[in-house]
């Protein structure tokens, strides 16, 4: 008797664990989302690929499917129905649900009930406007959180376009967020040389992002695979699959010019420029005339003239000048900015003090002659320029730069990926 009741009671633990398969496996992997299925190579077309590992993980989560033809088209493209679907289902795994999404109604598209649960379960109502202390993404314009109506369908229109990287990152973000699931920082990453976007930022210090270089260049506005999006998937859902990582610096100085950011490069009207300041108009010059050297010299040089040396002298010609608190915000804001870019914080402060004179000339401009105060401030500056431009000299260390050289690393650099 006594035996029959130990096998009763065994029968019956082993169908109750039986009943809770996925539970029991998402403990015993770690992972943030229940296991729901096996992945057992079906799709011939990842077998061996870099990517293998992590459609396994977002197969097996529930995630992202394969298509009906037996393949998973790493290489494929999304577009925003899909994300929208994956980040649904994403949100009702981590809130306890099955990741399940209700069939659509009569008349509805399938990915209809993904837009209306994701909608309703991230309150998405576009993005904030500092400028205008409102939200924006369609609509009637900014207007308050409270009044703001929901804009996942205006900013993720279905099949109008393939979605880039930094947009599922953001909503990716959002679903995160709204889910209360933490991903706690393992990396000390500050900046990727074209991004210092802190949302983004947050993903490469999770590990869930790396970059496409060994300078962790983001390149957000690429269009995002398949591949891509199940390899970051998978790092969010399984910690064991987070990457800890330190990514080398880019500067365009040390990389590009192979000169010390001191060098100076130009003087201006008795004003010397420095390779950290002139840089970047040089190597986007040089870069736009495919590294015709005289072109390039010539088009940056005048750039300068035109459009970065005259602020600073026309001020002190005025009488104006940046107060101590201005000075210390465009400083600060150097510093903030430092590797963007490839570029240093002097460029970034540089070009922050430039602006702030910029505007204060408009405006005493316009209290001059409120009708004529811009154009008679355009037509000064451009008389001004064209004068700086005449008493532009090129140091030597400019004129015998090698450009070819210059050129062929400017090419194979992270800074052809956001001038292509």
């Amino acid at each position: 008797m006594k035996c029959s009741r130990f096998i009763s009671a065994l029968l019956a633990l082993v169908m109750i664990l039986a009943l809770l398969p996925t539970a029991a496996l998402a403990a015993e992997e770690g992972w943030l989302v229940p296991k729901s299925r096996n992945y057992a190579g079906q799709f011939w077309d990842v077998t061996g690929t870099w990517c293998e590992s992590y459609v396994t993980t977002v197969c097996e989560a529930g995630l992202m499917e394969g298509r009906s033809d037996g393949s998973f088209n790493p290489s494929g493209e999304l577009v925003p129905e899909h994300i929208v679907a994956i980040c649904a289902r994403l949100y009702n795994l981590l809130t306890g649900g099955d990741g399940v999404l209700p069939e659509p109604a009569k008349g509805q598209a399938w990915y209809d009930p993904a837009y209306e649960y994701l909608a309703e379960s991230i309150d998405y109502r576009g993005t904030y406007d500092p400028a205008s202390g409102g939200y924006l993404g369609g609509g009637d314009g900014a207007q308050t959180q409270e009044e703001r109506p929901n804009t996942l369908r205006h900013n993720f229109n279905p099949g109008k376009y393939t979605v880039n990287r930094r947009s599922f990152l953001d909503l990716l973000n959002r679903t995160l967020a709204a889910a209360e699931a933490d991903l706690p920082a393992i990396n000390q990453i500050t900046m990727v040389p074209d991004c210092g976007d802190p949302m983004a930022l947050s993903f490469y210090n999770a590990g869930i992002l790396n970059g496409s270089d060994e300078y962790g260049t983001f390149r957000g506005n690429e269009s995002l695979n398949r591949g891509q999006a199940a390899a970051m998937l998978a790092r969010v859902i399984d910690p064991a699959r987070r990457l800890t990582f330190t990514l080398k610096s880019f500067d365009l100085c040390r990389d590009i010019l192979d000169m010390d950011p001191d060098t100076v490069l130009l003087t201006v009207d008795g004003t010397e420029v420095t390779a950290a300041l002139f840089a970047n108009q040089l190597c986007t010059s040089l870069y736009q005339w495919e590294g015709i050297s005289d072109k390039a010299l010539d088009n940056s040089v005048r750039y300068w003239c035109y459009y970065s040396a005259p602020f600073q002298v026309m001020a002190e010609e005025k009488g104006i000048s940046l107060s101590e608190e201005e000075l210390a915000e465009s400083a600060a804001y150097g510093q903030s900015q430092e590797g963007y870019l490839g570029l240093s914080a002097a460029y970034w402060q540089h070009q922050s003090e430039s602006s702030k004179l910029n505007l204060k000339l408009i405006n005493l401009y316009w209290e001059a002659d409120w009708k004529r105060g811009e154009y008679d401030y355009h037509s000064d500056l451009e008389k001004l320029s064209e004068s700086l431009l005449q008493k532009a000299v090129s140091s030597d260390a400019l004129r015998s730069m090698d450009f070819g050289a210059v050129y062929a690393r400017l090419s194979a650099s992270p800074f052809a990926s956001w001038n292509s």
